[in-house]
This record gives structure tokens, sequence and C-alpha cells, in this order.
């Protein structure tokens, strides 16, 4: 069994390695990435909902479309490889929540959600074996489990959802192998460092899998206000009807800590001069030259989720109705799991809603250092909702239109 748990591990964040596609948990159906929140007249809002087995699950890489992989011979473009090779994987699901939302603009909710990412991202130097000192790739993954509380209220014109969340980091790897390859005095120093830990949130030889991990404590906080309404414009210059939001996500507060770790370390190749091939006794080779060391222990880590703060832009061009809707967005994120955290988002995203029944959306963003694609449609009988969506994606624009990732998201709503 330990071994079992161990491979499920490594699957999900070095085999498989994400775009963490984070997914906020609020009122308004509402991933700031995304349009289409405004309701049309037409089938009424739930203001009781219950939802079920809603999950969004991705992969990207910069290398081989799907189409190319399929194939019984497999050609590579080495002079691809010079950009390095980057594959993420993502995870999100939410098997169970509840909401109760009143006509006056307060509601409440609970929602259970599991998050995976995977990352890994190797050097174009060290996969075209260029000159470079101590370059950096990136090897990482984590596992996340969460119970949150989904608040929705108004403040004088502003309308606020604030959604603190309970998190457990269940695993989490880092790791960020260092390529050298130089040549001093016209010899030739090569090596390629590694020290990848593998942390888990319980102890993989307890029969009982005793959660060792302690929890952490993060908000997630939306503001929307009705601008175009509030100053007159949309009377004046009624195809200039929007609203304008912010939404914050994963505002760390206490961070979580996991303690119980297992560890490969090691160097393939010298910092000392060498020969690619040896013919000198005296002087080691690349491959000859190979140290490698496994152990387990104990060492506290502190773990917050990855952070974003989106800027959106709801604007309803005909004319103020709400059966299109277009949405810009723009923001930024920091996630820790990369060794440069800070990265730019953005997109324009668009929905087509007819009478509440049925609902068409369409984006393109640049979220999670991958561009995607996306298009989704939503069927719902108020009684019951169902949510279809695919994206194309990868981590270059031209190739996430050519298949070199895909992502898919289903769900299914309750109530009245």
């Amino acid at each position: 069994m330990k071994k079992l748990i161990t491979l499920l591990i490594i699957f999900l964040f070095v085999h498989s390695f994400c775009l963490y596609a984070d997914v906020v948990e609020s009122f308004d159906d509402g991933d700031p990435m995304a349009a289409g929140h405004k309701k049309s007249s037409g089938i009424e809002e739930r203001s009781f909902e219950i939802g079920l087995a809603n999950f969004d699950v991705n992969f990207a890489n910069n290398f081989l479309s799907i189409k190319e992989v399929l194939q019984d011979v497999i050609y590579i473009d080495i002079d691809k490889l010079a950009d390095g090779f980057k594959f993420n994987f993502g995870l999100n699901a939410t098997p169970f929540y509840f909401s109760i939302k009143s006509k006056k603009g307060w509601g409440f909710g609970l929602s259970a959600n599991v998050d995976a990412i995977g990352i890994l991202g190797l050097s174009g130097n060290m996969l075209t074996i260029s000159q470079a000192e101590e370059d950096k790739s990136d090897i990482s993954g984590a596992l996340f489990a969460s119970a949150t509380v989904n608040t929705l209220f108004n403040i004088w014109k502003l309308k606020v959802n604030i959604n603190p969340s309970l998190f457990y980091t269940l695993a989490y790897i880092t790791s960020s192998p260092k390529y050298t390859l130089d040549y001093p005095n016209g010899t030739t120093v090569l090596c390629i460092d590694y020290d990848m830990r593998l942390y888990t949130g319980f102890l993989l030889d307890d029969p009982n899998y005793t959660l060792t991990s302690k929890p952490g404590l993060d908000f997630n906080v939306g503001i929307e206000y009705q601008l175009a309404k509030e100053i007159g414009l949309n009377k004046i210059l009624p195809f200039l009807d929007f609203d304008i939001s912010l939404n914050l996500i994963n505002i760390p507060f206490i961070q979580s800590s996991i303690i119980d770790y297992t560890e490969i370390s090691g160097r393939v190749g010298s910092d000392k001069p060498i020969k690619l091939l040896n013919n000198d006794e005296d002087t080691p080779d690349f491959f000859s030259s190979v140290e490698s060391e496994s152990k387990t222990g104990k060492e506290e880590i502190k773990v917050s989720r990855p952070f974003k703060l989106i800027a959106r832009l709801d604007w309803r061009p005909l004319l103020g109705a709400k059966l299109l809707t277009v949405s810009p967005v723009f923001g930024f994120s920091i996630n820790n799991l990369y060794y440069e955290p800070f990265s730019v988002e953005w997109g324009i995203n668009g929905c087509l809603n007819l009478a509440n029944f049925f609902l068409v959306k369409a984006g393109i963003n640049y979220t999670d250092r991958v561009f995607v694609n996306s298009l989704g449609i939503v069927l719902n009988l108020r009684a019951f909702e169902l949510d279809i969506g695919v994206d194309l994606r990868s981590q270059e624009f031209v190739q996430s239109w050519t298949g070199n990732g895909l992502g898919v998201n289903f769900g299914l709503k309750f109530g009245w």
C-alpha cells in the first residue's frame, strides 16, 4: 500500500506535471477569468442550490501536440528544444457544495474542494547542452484539500463576496535543478545538481495514514460595482453599460505547514574539469561522475496557496441588454512553486445568454502561464443545470490552437 500511495503522488506531480486552474467559489458562478455571471430575464435564479461532481482537469505542453503523440512514429524537432520543455497539469474538483441566496442580495454557502498542481519546466540550455551557469529548471507540485465558507452581501453600492477557506497541504514537491556548462582555461565543466523533496501530509508507512500537516487559512474576496449605472453613463450612451469588479484569490492569513519528507539529491557530472568521453584515467567523464542520495526526514515548511489579483470589466454592448456580455480581464499571480513566482494574467471573454436557459461562453486567456482558448455551454432548467466546457491550451500562443494541451470541465447543479 505504501508503494501504491507513493506512485499515485508521483503520478499527480511528476509524471503528469499546471496549470493551476483556480476556480473561485462564489455566488456569481464566478471565475474572474470568465464572463456571463449577469442573469438575463428568463428562468429565475435558484435561491437554494446543491452542486455535485464539479471538476476541471487540464494539461498543457509547449513541444508536442496530441496528434503528434498519437502517431506511430514521433518526430522531434531538435530546434524547439532551445526554448525548453514545459508541461503543466491541473485539477480542481468540488465534490459537493450548497448555497442559499436571497433576493435582497445576501447569501451563504459551504463547499469542499481538492486542488492539484503539477509543473515541469526544463531549461533549453540543458536540453541543447549549451553554455550556462547554474541555469535553473522547474519541477514542483502541490495537492490541497479545503473547506470554504461562501458569503455574499451588499455594502453601499458594492456587491461583496468574502470566502474564507481552511486548507490542508496533502503533498508538496520542491525542486530546482541547476545546470552548468563552462569552459575554463580550455577545459570542460559540465554538471547537473538536483535536490527534490516530496513532502506528504501523512506518514507513508503509517497504516492509518494519520494526518501530520497543519491547516492554513486564506480568503477569496470579490467586489463588484455597477459603475456605468451609478454615474448615469448608460443613460447617456446605452451601449456603454458595464460593471467593474476586483477579485483577490487565496489571500494568505495563516500558512499551512507540512513536515515529513522524502528527499532525492545528487549530481551528474562534476564542478571540476571532465571529459565527455573518458580516455584519461586521471580525468573523470560526465557519466562516471554520478552522486546520488535518498533519505527521509522531518523539517517543517510553511505553504501558501497561489495568490491572484484579477480586475474585470463586464460590458453589455447591446444597449445594456444582458443577452451578450463581453469581459476583458487583467491581473497578476504569485505562485511560489515557480522559482520566478510573479506572472501577469489577462484575457477577453464573452457570454451569450438566452433567457438564462441556454448560455454559450468563450474566451481567450493567459492564465497560470498558459494560453487557454475555451468554449463552454450551460443548460439551465432551474431545478437542474448542466455545465460542460472544453479548451485548447499551451504555454505558447500559436501552439495553444494546435492541440498541445487540453482541458475539460463538468458540473451538475440542483435546486430551486
